[in-house]
């Protein structure tokens, strides 16, 4: 596969992730209004603990994309035992881990977080589905990942979006329309994304079939699990580093406080669609390439991502003031706004650490990775505790982009990218602090502020154009593909306008 499929998965991967962004835009008020904010705290805390549990998957997902991309062309029993071995591990770490998430899950929230006393009853009652539903997104994530092996990221994409969609659409239907309980928006959400877990293992085992356990191979579990131990310790630490602000928010501040800073967190994480949709692209590409020409490709990436992340950073921080006034009101705005504004400088440094962090794991080194986070999750912790307890939410932000930065700095020395390459990232980040400036002195002024955001976006989309060849041929291309559809006037017209009048 050449230039034009990768160009091809990169967009494929961008409109997988912005589909549930804008569902997310539309329900999150909602949610909102009809839920509270002590709910909807409960509710993101739920989907962190999920999450968060992951590690149990003990890296062999990651290991099975990277050794499945690998065996690309490779017969069909060498893919189904690395498949095979992979999902019965995972399905036997998944049942494990519900007996942990059903223990730990539920003490954190009935007794560690400060959650009131009303909602403890439908915490109980909905927990249990959060519980069974833990295997199955495990064994999905094999799923998955089987099809990125092969690039089929239209597939993989649909299957996820249909699921993410839905468990987000059904509950907040049933929150508007039947009752705010979480008893009943978790246990809907769950059964929409095992709906979409069914889905995934019916396509997989149509596709790479025929499987049966008896292809599970000892040998090649060694493997998987060898490459996995270093992306354990990532899945173990990665979460906590990456979600450990809002248990310290809920434990500190009240769950209330959770939901104000979650707000802005999961914007300005859906920000790094580009990122993720890029690292997810280059993953089986780079391990199937291999040494200098995934290294190659990888320094390509991360200039186009440097500008290209910035050109959407840089005015998103101009107008986070003026659209937090009209989509959460202007009381949640004043406070969650300037929070979001600096966690869009810390997703910044952190999506462009994705490359780096996506070309040591491709060519065999997890252990690197898993070495940083294990040295960072200490004094994170740390700092964050007590920036919170003395800036409020706002001082978690900053400890969450300050480790962000210390992180992909580290990431790029490791992978021996050249120093030229880290100086590009200058010009994005002044633009990017001139309209956190602007922004100041516009605030949420309708008029002010919109025309400050075309103003500083269309500087960026200058920098981008202008500094990266890859993404000015991307424009140029897209640009020509739009004119060639553009619909032609009749030949009569055209006639018509160039002959002479009499």
């Amino acid at each position: 596969m050449g230039v034009r499929a990768l160009k091809a998965n990169f967009t494929i991967n961008i409109l997988g992730a912005l589909v549930p962004l804008g569902v997310s835009l539309v329900t999150v008020p909602i949610y909102i209004r009809h839920i509270g904010d002590a709910r909807y705290g409960v509710l993101s805390i739920v989907w962190v603990l999920l999450g968060y549990l992951g590690f149990l998957d003990f890296g062999l997902s990651r290991a099975a994309v990277n050794a499945l991309a690998r065996l690309r062309d490779a017969p069909q029993a060498d893919r189904a035992k690395v498949l095979v071995t992979t999902v019965a591990l995972n399905l036997a770490l998944g049942l494990l881990g519900s007996l942990i998430l059903a223990g730990v899950g539920g003490y954190l929230l009935q007794h560690v977080l400060n959650v009131p006393d009303d909602l403890k009853p439908e915490i109980a009652r909905a927990f249990p589905w959060v519980v069974a539903l833990f295997p199955m997104a495990l064994v999905a994530g094999v799923g998955i990942g089987t099809l990125e092996s092969r690039e089929r990221f239209l597939l993989a994409n649909c299957l996820q979006v249909g699921g993410t969609a839905a468990g987000q659409i059904v509950p907040v239907l049933l929150a508007a329309l039947v009752s705010p309980s979480l008893a009943l928006i978790i246990p809907a959400a769950a059964l929409a994304r095992g709906l979409m877990v069914v889905t995934v293992l019916v396509v997989v085992w149509r596709s790479e079939g025929p499987l049966s356990f008896r292809q599970f191979d000892r040998s090649q579990a060694r493997k998987l699990l060898s490459y996995g131990g270093w992306i354990t310790v990532s899945g173990v630490i990665s979460p906590i580093l990456v979600s450990a602000d809002q248990f310290v928010i809920g434990s500190t501040l009240g769950v209330a406080a959770v939901a104000l800073y979650a707000i802005p967190m999961n914007l300005v994480t859906r920000s790094q669609v580009f990122p993720s949709a890029l690292a997810r692209t280059l993953f089986p590409r780079m391990s199937h390439a291999g040494g200098e020409d995934a290294r190659r490709l990888a320094r390509r990436a991360l200039g186009s991502l440097t500008y290209g992340y910035g050109a959407i950073c840089a005015p998103a921080i101009v107008a986070t003031p003026l659209f937090f006034h009209y989509w959460i009101g202007p009381e949640r705005a004043a406070v969650a706004a300037p929070v979001a504004q600096l966690l869009f400088f810390g997703a910044w440094v952190n999506g462009l650490a994705f490359v780096p962090y996506e070309l040591l794991q491709s060519q065999g080194r997890p252990d690197v990775t898993g070495k940083f986070h294990a040295a960072e999750v200490l004094p994170f912790t740390a700092l964050l505790w007590g920036a919170t307890s003395l800036f409020g939410i706002m001082g978690a932000a900053v400890a969450w982009s300050l480790r962000c930065a210390i992180d992909a700095l580290c990431l790029y020395v490791a992978s021996r990218m050249p120093r030229e390459d880290l100086a590009r990232a200058m010009v994005p980040l002044l633009l990017m602090l001139a309209a956190g400036l602007l922004s100041h002195f516009v605030g949420d002024r309708l008029w002010a502020g919109l025309a400050a955001t075309v103003i500083i976006g269309l500087l960026a989309l200058t920098m981008a154009l202008s500094l990266d060849a890859d993404l000015r041929r991307l424009a140029e291309s897209v640009v020509l593909r739009l004119i060639r559809r553009a619909p032609k006037p009749p030949l009569d017209d055209v006639v018509s306008r160039v002959e002479p009048s009499a």
